[in-house]
């Protein structure tokens, strides 16, 4: 097995995991409270408009992250602002992809800018994508991988609030 299919397989078993979340139907896992500090100085590319923010780092040759970005697209969170946090783990093709996609958006080297983003996902400990970082209701940091229809009802319910 490829050490990029074992990534993709590993990255979906997380994301099973990790989506089990809390009693109170908060999807993910607790992160460090820094981690919204760090992730807003990130080269993100913002989508849509809202008080209620999430990160989420997305590869642009992962089919689970064209799937959350799709039903983004799509309405699935009408509530919730998406800073897409661009990065390359999938290879040279991907990191040259989300390099167009942030220098589409923003006036910076789109290379510098990717390995940035890569930097600041193996410091958060982003083991796959998507993984999505938001502050819920209660004002903890939390973090879940993938992006089941479950999450993201849970995460325009917040937003709602």
């Amino acid at each position: 097995m490829s050490r990029v299919m074992r990534q993709a397989v590993l990255g979906l078993v997380g994301g099973a995991v990790l989506m089990v979340g809390c009693s109170d139907g908060t999807p993910g896992e607790s992160a460090r409270a820094d981690v919204f500090d760090r992730l807003a100085d990130s080269h993100y590319i913002a989508q849509g408009e809202s008080d209620f923010r999430v990160y989420a780092f997305k590869d642009p040759h992962c089919p689970a992250c064209t799937n959350l970005k799709n039903a983004v697209d799509n309405d699935a969170t009408p509530s919730v602002e998406w800073r897409w946090v661009p990065v390359g783990f999938l290879g040279s093709g991907a990191q040259a992809d989300a390099a167009a996609m942030i220098e589409d958006e923003k006036d910076v080297d789109g290379y510098d800018a990717v390995q940035a983003n890569m930097r600041l996902a193996q410091e958060l400990g982003v083991r796959s994508v998507p993984t999505v970082f938001y502050r819920g209701t209660d004002g903890e940091v939390r973090f879940f991988v993938g992006g089941e229809q479950q999450a993201l009802d849970a995460l325009e319910r917040m937003a709602a609030e």
